[in-house]
């Protein structure tokens, strides 16, 4: 499994229930890396998105047994989402969020995929574990910095040490 997630310099990742960045190359890049995969996510990343991403398996962790959605599959256990990670050995499984999320499945995460952004966002409320802090994680690959809009951000790769 894999980790697909935008991060400020402080490693935050969301503010009020939203997406920190919204950067069209970002946007393109996630699309395209995700494609025909499976996604993880919680219930408030799912309805921060407004619905599930087309051709893509949805799969929601929520802790609320009655909830419900139309395009994605919920799931109220860890264990159900790894089970049916482990009956897709076709498909890349990426968790996209939010915060508590990430944490849940941290430890099935060999790769993490960072589009880290050159600044700090004050007053961000999710954050995601520091892998550069991380001893178990080695950056294997990064991009060229790049700039948007006058934001400037990298691709980040990290895998898990053996």
């Amino acid at each position: 499994m894999k980790i697909i997630l935008a991060v400020d310099d402080n490693f935050a990742i969301g503010k009020n229930n939203k997406l920190l960045f919204h950067i069209k190359k970002d946007l393109k890049h996630f699309k395209n890396t995700t494609l025909n995969s499976i996604l993880i996510m919680g219930r408030k990343t799912y309805e921060s998105m407004g619905g599930a991403l087309s051709f893509r398996d949805n799969l929601i962790l929520t802790r609320n047994k009655a909830y419900k959605a139309d395009d994605a599959k919920v799931f109220t256990s860890k264990d159900e989402i790894l089970a049916y990670v482990n009956n897709k050995p076709d498909k890349d499984a990426f968790v996209i969020g939010g915060g508590e999320i990430v944490k849940v499945f941290l430890d099935y995460c060999d790769e993490v995929i960072l589009t880290k952004v050159m600044e700090k966002v004050d007053h961000a409320d999710t954050f995601l574990h520091n892998f550069d802090l991380d001893p178990d994680f080695e950056i294997v690959e990064q991009s060229s910095l790049q700039e948007e809009n006058g934001v400037k951000f990298k691709y980040v790769i990290y895998r898990r040490k053996k």
